[in-house]
């Protein structure tokens, strides 16, 4: 039997496309959300939201516990005075609403990364069919997307945020109410992430001068409109989280302006590297632009340029120990990698749709053209490899630590954990011991009067909770403590790959569990403190 014409018809098929597009985007982005515990940014953010919901404020004292992450960094009194507020708020009232749990952590951000396919969508409804199953194949591939949208911070926010603020911008006929939605969306941007609001600002400042100031002439009514939230809003935000009034600030003047180029050229190879965007197709594209003058590629490299120059030219990073960009500052860029690669398949591919939607496949559902046999991850379809693991999800370090803690370790003892970043998806799981020697010694204290558990060395924690090689600095500094009376017997071995191998980032990730490693040096030791010892 023949199917009535409107299945044949176009807006059928977008509408079975953007949906099957959506129903896909809902499993990768909630499926299994809450099987892994969450990882140390993560935790913090979780934590803080936790004193949230105690205070109203962004309080890093939680009962016996700080939250100190590298001696206080974010911290000035207690609070945390560096984030942005936003994506903590809205965790907190997950946590209000659904418990506090890993789930409930990682909701808001789910949410947004959905919202945001849904944005991305919509600026393609008017395409050719052809151009929509292409952009569509490259929302579907895209690994890093789904990954920074599924993590407990400002990641989908900020992805959301950007994608409606230029959404917004790219229909703007010089309305003072589209202004006005621009400006809240800049002030939500704004509190959502500094860096990333900057460099937004940056670019459509950018592409307004080259391209558009000739189409919109600002009247006082739509200038009053854009700027007047921003000015009013976004100065309180930062009198309260200025992240130049705590040690974080610090971070920014560190690096020299070699390191700066140096960080440029990271952020360019990794972008590729971590498939937020396919670099040959950039290339391609930068060679397109050129050659026919293709107005919408050019305004789209220009902005991919000056964002990724602006970060490298603010990020915090420094580069004395990484070999690796903080690709986490470019992901809103992820949506503009994605329309650059659909655009240029479309160009090249015009008149052979197989060919298009067959080299969109190639370049969206696999990282062969990413360089995927020269990278450690070797040749793969990561978004296969992402499924898998999805419904196979591999073992991970903190939960079994975190069990071990609650049964073995009573409330009020106290915990060492190393590396120190590893203390804090501990806390959030198991918060009832006092996780001790967060603070170093010779940094000032931005908690006020502590217990000296808190400051390393100065009085013996009840247990070590040591994660893979670190346990080599416990057994040579053992002989010094021993010496002031403090000995440690092992309790116990945890037998998982220590490390946290579950990060959004790919270069730091891996879809397939850790099987083969020395239980000595590559799981989690655990010391208890003999029961004899004297402080």
């Amino acid at each position: 039997m023949e199917l009535p014409p409107f299945f044949h018809s176009k807006i059928f098929q977008q509408i079975a496309l953007f949906t099957s597009v959506l129903v896909v985007s809902a499993c990768f982005l909630f499926g299994n959300l809450e099987r892994y515990a969450l990882w140390d940014d993560e935790s913090v953010s979780a934590l803080v939201a936790i004193g949230i919901q105690r205070t109203g404020d962004t309080s890093v004292i939680l009962d016996h516990n700080i939250v100190a992450y590298r001696s206080g960094l974010l911290v000035r009194e207690g609070k945390d005075r560096s984030t942005p507020p936003l994506s903590t708020y809205l965790t907190a009232a997950s946590f209000s609403l659904f418990g506090v749990n890993a789930w409930a952590a990682r909701l808001p951000s789910a949410c947004f990364g959905l919202a945001a396919v849904g944005l991305l969508l919509g600026f393609c409804r008017s395409l050719p069919l052809k151009t929509q199953v292409i952009f569509s194949l490259g929302i579907l591939g895209n690994v890093s997307l789904f990954l920074f949208c599924r993590q407990a911070r400002y990641y989908a926010a900020g992805v959301f945020f950007s994608t409606a603020l230029v959404f917004l911008y790219s229909r703007w006929k010089g309305s003072w109410r589209e202004a006005l939605g621009m400006a809240i969306l800049g002030v939500l941007i704004f509190a959502t992430n500094y860096l990333v609001y900057a460099a937004l600002v940056l670019c459509l400042l950018a592409d307004w001068f080259f391209w558009r100031r000739k189409e919109i002439a600002w009247t006082p009514k739509n200038l009053l409109a854009i700027t007047l939230p921003q000015v009013v809003v976004i100065p309180c935000i930062t009198l309260i989280w200025n992240p130049f009034g705590t040690g974080f600030g610090e971070y920014v003047g560190q690096n020299s302006p070699w390191d700066r180029i140096v960080l440029f050229l990271w952020n360019l190879r990794d972008l590729n590297a971590a498939e937020f965007l396919v670099g040959p197709l950039i290339l391609v594209a930068c060679f397109l632009a050129w050659k026919t003058k293709d107005q919408l590629l050019s305004r789209m490299l220009l902005a991919l340029f000056l964002y990724v120059c602006f970060v490298s030219l603010v990020s915090p990073q420094t580069l004395s120990n990484t070999s690796v960009a903080d690709v986490r500052y470019l992901v809103p860029v992820i949506p503009l990698g994605i329309a650059i690669g659909t655009l240029v398949i479309t160009r090249v591919t015009e008149g052979y749709r197989l060919l298009g939607i067959g080299l969109a496949l190639l370049a969206f559902q696999t990282n062969l053209l990413n360089g995927g046999p020269l990278l450690q991850s070797g040749a793969r379809s990561t978004i296969a490899e992402f499924a898998r693991e999805l419904f196979a999800p591999n073992p991970e370090p903190y939960t079994p630590a975190a069990d071990w803690i609650s049964k073995n370790v009573k409330s009020g003892e106290s915990v060492a954990v190393f590396p120190d970043y590893m203390v804090y998806p501990l806390m959030f799981r198991s918060p009832l011991p006092t996780y001790a020697w967060q603070l170093k010694s010779g940094v000032e204290s931005r908690f006020g009067n502590v217990p000296d558990i808190h400051w390393e060395g100065r009085q013996p924690p009840d247990y070590f909770v040591l994660f893979g090689p670190v346990v080599t600095e416990f057994l040579k500094a053992a002989p010094q403590w021993e010496s002031r009376g403090w000995r440690y017997e092992h309790a116990a071995t945890i037998n998982t790959f220590w490390k946290d191998l579950y990060r959004p980032e790919l270069f730091w990730r891996t879809f397939r569990p850790i099987s083969r490693f020395d239980p000595d040096w590559e799981a989690i030791q655990i010391f208890r403190r003999r029961n004899n010892d004297s402080d």
